[in-house]
């Protein structure tokens, strides 16, 4: 196949009520993925939510740890009581490393929000004002604290239908939870989006550890040696390493499986990467990536039978970059605008 050939996979394929444009062209200068991927970075987007309301959560987590989950839920001023029920209440979910706050959650909070939804942005468990609330941590298939986010936000009576949207590693999150009876019982759900997903953990790991990714590993491991130390019930010796790590391989072969109890990384791998469950999807989910993603191999993506699951809507793109989409045209990323159509 050549370059400039399309693959069968790239051409999204409709959902029952919508359709995706299948091209994607990127606006300048972000042509590639790696420029796709870095541009939030070197043009950071700029996006106030200081005319929103503010209401600051703190959910409980279900497995009896004690730890406590942060997030806020923003609304136009004046419809605090209302903008949930009359549109599905927008969750949405950060990636690896990150917390609520991070510019790709500002864009999607400012365009919901402006569209008459609630918008819950969640830190993922230890991440963000999480952190010394938490001694356990999130990780790529941690759905536990997702039944928890849905039972809480279903019980106010100020939420009705909840819709997601995750990126990155939470991607993966939400699509092995689409699956399960636990999450999909806990709410009125409506729909749920997924934005450059490691839905094959194990691919993601050998391709991220390619040497032409070397800039982005530097980038995870100096936040892993900052961010890691700092979770409440370390001991000594666990912090040390913490602040030696080298990869994201051996975080999760060191830390995330054996504290989550797993014998080894390949297999918290093996047990939680989204493409063993997204066949058994029992939400609609649109499912966004790139061909040419640094961190994500489209393969897995390619794999995927998605014709037996009408309730699937995959948008494969030949560019696009990883959580980039930035496409000629437009000022927000495309995903934006694709989740915006989704989930109307």
């Amino acid at each position: 196949m050549s370059k400039n050939t399309l693959p069968e996979a790239d051409t999204p394929r409709a959902a029952s009520t919508m359709a995706f444009d299948p091209c994607f062209s990127p606006r300048a200068p972000w042509f590639g993925g790696d420029l796709q991927t870095m541009a939030s970075v070197l043009s950071p987007p700029r996006v106030s939510l200081d005319d929103l309301d503010v209401e600051a959560l703190r959910l409980p987590t279900l497995d009896g740890s004690g730890d406590i989950l942060t997030g806020e839920r923003l609304t136009l001023p004046g419809t605090a009581d209302s903008a949930g029920l009359a549109r599905p209440t927008v969750v949405l979910l950060h990636g690896m490393m990150g917390d609520l706050d991070r510019g790709y959650m500002r864009v999607l909070t400012h365009t919901f929000a402006r569209l008459g939804h609630a918008v819950v942005r969640m830190n993922l468990r230890g991440a963000g004002s999480s952190r010394p609330l938490c001694r356990r941590n999130y990780h790529a298939g941690f759905t536990t604290d997702l039944h928890a986010m849905a039972a809480a936000l279903s019980a106010r009576s100020d939420t009705g239908k909840l819709a997601w949207i995750g990126i990155s590693l939470s991607g993966n999150m939400l699509l092995k939870a689409a699956s399960e009876t636990d999450f999909v019982d806990a709410a009125d759900h409506h729909r749920i989006v997924s934005v450059s997903a490691p839905i094959d953990l194990i691919a993601t790991s050998e391709r991220f550890s390619r040497k032409r990714n070397f800039i982005y590993k530097a980038y995870l491991v100096r936040k892993i040696r900052r961010l890691g130390p700092l979770q409440p019930g370390r001991t000594p010796t666990e912090i040390a390493q913490l602040r030696r790590i080298r990869s994201v391989g051996e975080l999760d072969e060191c830390f995330t499986a054996p504290d989550n109890g797993y014998a080894s990384a390949s297999e918290y791998y093996q047990l939680n990467s989204a493409k063993e469950f997204i066949p058994d999807a029992r939400l609609p989910c649109l499912v966004i990536s790139s061909a040419d993603d640094p961190w994500i191999d489209i393969g897995p993506y390619q794999a995927i039978k998605w014709h037996l699951n009408p309730l699937l809507t995959p948008v494969l793109t030949r560019t696009g970059g990883h959580v980039g989409f930035h496409g000629r045209g437009y000022r927000d990323p495309m995903y934006v605008g694709w989740s915006r159509a989704f989930l109307d």
